[in-house]
């Protein structure tokens, strides 16, 4: 080992290290929420809010628009048809219409948008994904 190598090694660490971490500050939008991914899906139950600590919820999404999707399948299959559920109360989903505030269906090949307010409480996806709109 020739002398200053360990030296070198970590100022090479140090310096990609403070790159990467560079970069993806540069790379994050302004004004995106890094408490919450883009897209949620294709399946399961999802607390409304940051406060929604519910059990019942496979994870939380937050009030705003959203396009909806039909979820992805592999040629030459066709994945089930989507649909979406905006609730009141939990349990969410089409089985509990007491609870069902809006529902909707996601079309293959057609762009279409779903509002979460503030004041849902769940919403239910079967083979949907949705990505926020900004």
């Amino acid at each position: 080992m020739e002398p200053g190598y360990p030296h070198r090694m970590r100022t090479t660490r140090i310096t990609v290290g403070a790159t990467l971490l560079a970069s993806l500050a540069m790379a994050a939008p302004a004004g995106a929420d890094p408490t919450y991914p883009g897209s949620y899906g294709s399946n399961g139950v999802f607390g409304v809010g940051v406060g929604n600590t519910d059990p019942r919820a496979t994870a939380v999404i937050p009030p705003g628009r959203y396009r909806v999707d039909q979820a992805p399948s592999l040629a030459p299959f066709q994945s089930a048809p989507g649909s979406w559920y905006r609730c009141s109360d939990f349990p969410c989903g089409p089985g509990y219409s007491a609870n069902v505030i809006a529902s909707g269906a996601a079309l293959r090949d057609i762009a279409t948008e779903v509002d979460i307010l503030p004041t849902d409480v769940a919403v239910s996806l079967h083979n949907v994904t949705l990505t926020a709109v900004r």
